[in-house]
């Protein structure tokens, strides 16, 4: 069975949630799911049972009532037994200071409890969302509960324009920018760019450009019939050695055993079946 709900939040939540998914998933084989970097941190709100994760700072699995992971140049592996339910969120960088008051830095590179981050709310929200009947009106609860959130923060929402607007840039511009462009662009030097962004973001300028081209691919790769030779030359890649040595590096295993392997890449997956408004 698999299930994918995708949701659209209103102004202002829409500025910064980049994806808003329900899903379900059963029957499959026990496994591993790689979780793979993207210019979004995650928030996972699992139903049933706990999520099972490792990879960045987590050594060893560990299980997590709720999730928010930052920013990573590497991936989270999420160790399933076959079965999957439960609530995804993507957001920019901006709206981990708008959402929780803080900058996308503090969580890079590693996966926190969300009860650590929004207290006693992660729990109470994780009870209602398992108490809903259906997908809407789960994310009707979550609205009410990012809302609430970002007026605890409105004082704390602020970050660097320039470090907003050099994001922007590399984003825009799809894994092909130059830093030193982006540098010029907003008035630094790529050194002051460079320890002004990794402040506020966690990674690089440079890390940012991978990561984005790094994206680009993957969309182009959930196509089984591309050739990986074309995706590579269509994101940016000299050739398909080299994005099979950027997927190794960013995602733990080149992007023809992704294919092959991963049977949960669903949950971002454009092409996965809708439910219906009042499906679960």
């Amino acid at each position: 069975m698999r299930e994918h709900y995708t949701h659209t939040f209103g102004p202002p939540l829409d500025r910064f949630v980049t994806l808003a998914v329900g899903y379900r998933y059963a029957g499959g084989s026990p496994g591993v799911h790689v979780g793979l970097p993207s210019g979004a941190l995650t928030l996972v709100v699992p139903f049933d049972e706990p999520l099972w994760l490792s990879g960045g700072k987590l050594a060893e699995p560990s299980p997590f009532d709720g999730v928010l992971a930052g920013l990573a140049t590497g991936p989270t592996l999420i160790h399933h037994d076959g079965r999957q339910h439960g609530l995804q969120l993507g957001l920019t960088p901006s709206g981990a200071r708008a959402v929780f008051g803080m900058p996308a830095g503090e969580l890079a590179e590693t996966s926190v409890e969300l009860e650590d981050v929004v207290g006693r709310v992660a729990r109470s929200l994780r009870e209602e969302l398992e108490g809903c009947a259906t997908w809407p009106e789960r994310f009707a609860a979550v609205d009410r509960v990012v809302r609430e959130l970002m007026r605890r923060h409105e004082s704390r929402c602020g970050g660097s324009p320039e470090v907003a607007q050099a994001w922007r840039l590399i984003r825009c511009g799809g894994g092909r920018t130059p830093v030193a462009g982006v540098a010029s662009d907003v008035g630094w030097s790529t050194r002051h760019l460079e320890q002004r962004f990794r402040g506020e973001l966690g990674i690089t300028p440079k890390a940012a450009v991978r990561i984005t081209r790094f994206e680009r691919s993957v969309d182009a790769a959930r196509d089984p019939r591309r050739r990986l030779a074309d995706v590579a030359a269509e994101c940016g890649y000299a050739d398909q050695a080299h994005l099979a040595r950027e997927w190794r590096d960013l995602a733990g295993l080149p992007p023809s055993r992704w294919r092959a392997e991963d049977d949960l890449a669903f949950v971002q997956d454009e092409a996965a079946p809708v439910l219906a408004a009042s499906g679960t």
